[in-house]
């Protein structure tokens, strides 16, 4: 899986593979990286940051969406380079090492080919070897963050506890991890497209999910930027109203 570097919009540069996407901010010559990627991603990381212009020191801050490894993966090397790496309260205890996932919803989907395979290309890629984040700052509901992109956190909760929205207010961009996606690799050989809530193993709670669409909806952004899936550029409400539906 290799790492691509696609501007998603001026000083927005998506990072992606098939499967996920992170995301880095630019701003007066600083850097917000919005989740962290797999630590297999790193060296095609440090090689796009090259490009740019720049190397992890100018990373200020991390901001995780949620505590999974695939958003979590080289947040900790990013914070031994100087960033500050800031999540929900409600993730942090699965962050720093001190609560751990069941792999149990996990292993009844693996008879699945396709997912199989899913799993497969995350571990090649090194999840499994996520480092516990030594040290965390919380994300509050309804923050600006001071942080290079000043994005406004979002609780939207059901995926894990605390998961969170990023919002871009001025330039209405919503960075929705994995609250809303385009792609849910577990329905399906070539995952479910289109704008929903991620459903199977991975997800705690997904009525809550479901109800969490209505603070996305609120924020009435133009362009939704997923963890998950290609960007939707026809606003958050239509992603919104897809994703309830039935199916």
């Amino acid at each position: 899986m290799t790492l691509r570097v696609t501007q998603a919009a001026p000083g927005v540069h998506r990072l992606s593979n098939v499967y996920t996407n992170w995301y880095l901010l630019e701003a007066g010559g600083r850097l917000t990286v919005l989740d962290a990627g797999l630590p297999g991603d790193w060296r095609e990381f440090l090689s796009a940051l090259s490009r740019l212009g720049h190397a992890p020191a100018d990373v200020d801050a991390v901001l995780i969406t949620h505590h999974h490894r695939d958003h979590a993966g080289n947040a900790e090397r990013l914070r031994s380079s100087g960033a500050r790496v800031f999540s929900h309260r409600a993730d942090a205890p699965y962050l720093r090492g001190e609560e751990h996932l069941s792999d149990r919803g996990v292993v009844r989907y693996l008879w699945r080919p396709w997912y199989a395979f899913y799993m497969l290309s995350y571990v090649t890629k090194g999840i499994t070897r996520t480092p516990p984040v030594a040290q965390l700052d919380e994300l509050e509901d309804g923050e600006v963050v001071d942080v290079p992109g000043s994005p406004r956190v979002i609780h939207a909760p059901g995926h894990t506890a605390g998961s969170c929205a990023l919002f871009l207010e001025e330039r209405s961009l919503l960075f929705t991890g994995d609250a809303l996606v385009t792609l849910d690799v577990a329905r399906g050989p070539r995952g479910r497209q289109g704008p929903q809530i991620v459903r199977g193993p991975h997800t705690a709670d997904a009525d809550l999910a479901v109800e969490s669409l209505d603070v996305l909806a609120a924020t009435n952004a133009e362009t939704v930027l997923p963890g998950h899936g290609e960007p939707w550029p026809h606003g958050i409400k239509s992603a919104v109203n897809i994703a309830r539906e039935p199916g």
